[in-house]
């Protein structure tokens, strides 16, 4: 079972993440107890197989006598039908008891709208700054406060993009005409990056991320000068 250790795989824009808060614990979570899962059933299948090819394997000088014949067996074949039957259901069962983590931000959540633009992304702080436009705004990084739910409000202006910093939370998509939500926690300060994970126009590749989470009094102290400016 040392696959449950094992470091997630990077694809395309994804890089090895230590995860820094609820949701994405909760991504890594499910994505190592499949993994440990699928990679013991290799192990036990393929070691099965190794075995008996080399176990059974016809030797020279051995005579020529055709092996017993088995034509069926029910109880075999019920086990090797409910074996796997069961195997998915307690993924399915351990992927639901975690993914309201990944989805369901808390009531108490600060609101960021992210406004999302070829090539770069917005955030305005205010649940109503989606709408009036006059609340604090910072036009290149994320700066939140440590152990606090920060709810995201994303959309687009222009075309398709995608707003996803992997240590944080699962990818949002940014939509023209439509607004998507989800939320993260960071339950450590310092500075975290991401990419827009959606094909956006010859400058998608400089359309990167940082979000930056201090102290709550390094917090205070930064929305008060927000305010000022």
């Amino acid at each position: 079972m040392l696959a449950f250790g094992a470091a997630p795989a990077a694809a395309d824009t994804a890089t090895f993440q230590h995860p820094a808060g609820p949701a994405s614990h909760a991504m890594d979570d499910i994505y190592r107890a499949v993994l440990g899962v699928t990679m013991t059933i290799f192990v036990l299948v393929g070691g099965w197989l190794l075995y008996s090819a080399l176990r059974f394997r016809v030797k020279r000088g051995d005579p020529d006598i055709e092996p017993p014949q088995v034509h069926g067996s029910t109880r075999l074949e019920l086990g090797w039908t409910l074996a796997p039957v069961l195997v998915l259901v307690a993924l399915s069962a351990y992927t639901l008891a975690n993914v309201g983590t990944v989805k369901d931000a808390p009531g108490n959540a600060m609101v960021v709208n992210v406004k999302a633009q070829q090539f770069s992304f917005t955030y305005l702080y205010g649940a109503n700054s989606g709408a009036s436009g006059k609340a604090p705004s910072t036009p290149s990084r994320l700066v939140v406060p440590v152990h606090t739910p920060v709810k995201l409000y994303v959309r687009s202006i222009d075309v398709n993009h995608d707003w996803w910093v992997p240590a944080l939370g699962p990818k949002i998509d940014a939509i023209p005409g439509q607004t998507n939500t989800d939320w993260f926690e960071a339950d450590e300060t310092g500075t975290f990056t991401g990419q827009c994970a959606e094909f956006c126009g010859l400058g998608h590749a400089t359309m990167t991320i940082t979000v930056k989470v201090v102290s709550k009094a390094d917090w205070n102290a930064y929305t008060a000068k927000l305010q000022r400016t």
